[in-house]
């Protein structure tokens, strides 16, 4: 897949290229900005963590899971994620809400951030994606890594 995603940041469009994650043991591709993408992985108890952090001008920091499915049924794995981000005590709404994922937000001391998740299974594998811990994004950048991480 070539870049097709572009963001928009004043004169210049930025491309996102496709990102395949099977390399670091993740059956899943993703769009990540094309200017200077971190990649940080390790693994543990069988949970394999990837961050992908934009190290560029554009705003993009992803974390990705994947270890055994607690289940074969989609909508129970997403539920599992919004009773997960319920039980944040910042949590202040669901933003948009699907069968395998969500954009909500985060009440701060300072500020207000958003965030997501997004559940993809593949066989007995749970794939979950979300911003990076401790990153603060706008509504609209969410929502563009939000679309770069759906699996096909």
């Amino acid at each position: 897949m070539a870049s097709v995603f572009h963001t928009c940041g004043g004169s210049k469009s930025k491309s996102w290229e496709a990102l395949d994650l099977k390399g670091y043991g993740i059956p899943a591709t993703i769009l990540a900005p094309a200017d200077s993408t971190q990649i940080e992985n390790f693994e543990l108890s069988g949970i394999k963590d990837v961050s992908i952090t934009s190290t560029g001008e554009t705003p993009f920091a992803v974390q990705i899971y994947a270890g055994k499915a607690k289940g074969n049924k989609l909508v129970e794995q997403t539920f599992r994620q919004i009773r997960e981000v319920h039980s944040n005590p910042e949590f202040h709404k669901i933003v948009e809400q699907h069968s395998d994922g969500f954009i909500y937000e985060v009440k701060g001391h300072h500020e207000d951030r958003y965030s997501f998740r997004y559940v993809h299974l593949v066989r007995d594998t749970e794939i979950v994606f979300t911003t990076a811990l401790n990153q603060r994004f706008s509504l609209e950048e969410v929502k563009k890594m939000y679309a770069a991480v759906k699996q096909k």
